[in-house]
């Protein structure tokens, strides 16, 4: 990843010292790839002695959907095992529904929001009753919306940590039941 940021830097032509924060997704979202994101953020802020602050998935899908759709943004992601991960903002960012787990065959709230509201998410073509806002920046979370969220959140609001709706499980080879990461350790 570093030689990436390198390059990136490169490109743009901007010094690593013009950053003023380091914005870096929060998850909900794959364990490792979050872990992952929040420690080389955290490394870099160090390193460059900025400050850190992590942005939600969901807020970030949500931050990216252009100003003139009017109404609560409603982000969703595939949580999997049947699951979504649902979380509904503002349109200038507040939450207003936390992050939360629905079931995906459930009746759940989206519906009421098809038409006052803006659905988000590359998971919602696969429930064909439920219209959703489509772009790049808007299926699944993108640096963007986190970059854009971060520049405009207070850092006392947005700590750097790790967000999970669910326990993880891990299945130790071998063995036929769950353990929590917590166990894991």
């Amino acid at each position: 990843m570093l030689p990436l940021i390198g390059e990136l830097f490169a490109e743009t032509g901007w010094a690593r010292t013009s950053l003023d924060r380091i914005a870096v997704g929060t998850g909900p979202g794959s364990f490792t790839g979050i872990r992952v994101g929040i420690a080389l953020a955290k490394g870099i802020g160090i390193g460059l002695d900025r400050p850190v602050l992590g942005i939600g998935s969901l807020k970030a899908m949500c931050r990216c959907v252009p100003g003139d759709l009017t109404g609560p943004r409603c982000a969703v992601l595939d949580g999997r095992r049947e699951e979504l991960f649902v979380g509904v903002y503002g349109m200038e960012g507040a939450e207003l529904e936390a992050p939360r787990i629905v079931a995906r065959n459930a009746a759940h709230p989206l519906a009421a929001l098809r038409d006052s509201g803006v659905l988000l998410g590359e998971v919602l073509e696969s429930l064909p009753s439920l219209r959703a806002f489509r772009s790049e920046l808007t299926d699944l979370p993108h640096a963007v919306g986190v970059a854009l969220a971060g520049a405009e959140s207070a850092e006392a609001d947005a700590p750097a940590e790790p967000f999970y709706l669910r326990l993880v499980d891990a299945i130790p080879s071998g063995a036929g039941s769950p353990v929590s990461s917590k166990q894991a350790r």
